[in-house]
């Protein structure tokens, strides 16, 4: 308790923001560049450690957003669908989205570094149930679809939403949103560009096509509100 009101006074006392930021994706898409970038631009301490205890405080997740209470001054992080009432407060958000192909073989690598226990606590958050793994790469099994359409449809408070592969073209665009000047880190190729399997390459870009449709007809950038 103690140390949840001591969060709360960081994060009321050195944040920029008047109000909640959530930063939300299917995973793998550049939610956690972009929160931590926002947070990092957020932070108005100028003591160094101060200022990692504030970023500590300002950096929040909110893996279910059903009767989360969300506080002014914290930027959250989720992969959770709409909650099913509006917030207490007012909120901004931010979406960002991926090439499912690119999604899948970052999944696939990572569930070779970090195991099935950190991939189960994946799923988890996406609200979907985890089976057999390796049916990723024939089928949208973390229906990755259905929570960008999910979210397209949402009208209770401002949403921007950002394309990964054009993210750091959109620093501007994210900064106005906010009303925060966003800096992000210099650009790093995505380790996923880097494989080789072309069987694989292929077998997902067939999997994934009415997502990967989809976003192609989406601009780079754009706000519902």
């Amino acid at each position: 308790m103690i140390k949840k009101l001591i969060k709360h006074s960081l994060a009321g006392y050195y944040s920029t923001f008047n109000l909640p930021v959530i930063v939300n994706s299917y995973g793998r898409s550049g939610s956690t560049v972009l929160m931590r970038s926002i947070v990092k631009c957020a932070n108005e301490a100028k003591n160094k450690k101060i200022q990692e205890l504030a970023f500590k405080s300002i950096s929040q997740t909110a893996w279910d957003l059903n009767g989360k209470q969300l506080r002014n001054g914290m930027v959250y992080k989720t992969h959770d669908y709409p909650p099913d009432e509006t917030f207490n407060n007012e909120v901004k958000m931010l979406y960002t989205f991926a090439d499912p192909v690119d999604v899948v073989l970052s999944l696939l690598r990572l569930y070779d570094e970090r195991g099935e226990k950190w991939m189960k606590q994946h799923y988890d958050h996406l609200k979907v149930p985890y089976t057999n793994f390796e049916n990723i790469i024939k089928e949208d099994q973390l229906e990755l679809e259905n929570h960008l359409n999910t979210w397209l449809q949402e009208r209770r408070f401002p949403i921007a939403f950002v394309k990964y592969e054009e993210l750091w073209e959109h620093q501007d665009e994210i900064s106005e949103f906010l009303g925060l000047t966003v800096s992000l880190p210099p650009f790093r190729e995505r380790k996923a560009n880097k494989q080789n399997d072309q069987e694989l390459i292929s077998q997902l870009k067939q999997s994934y096509e009415p997502l990967r449709n989809k976003i192609n007809d989406l601009n780079g950038f754009f706000i519902h509100q």
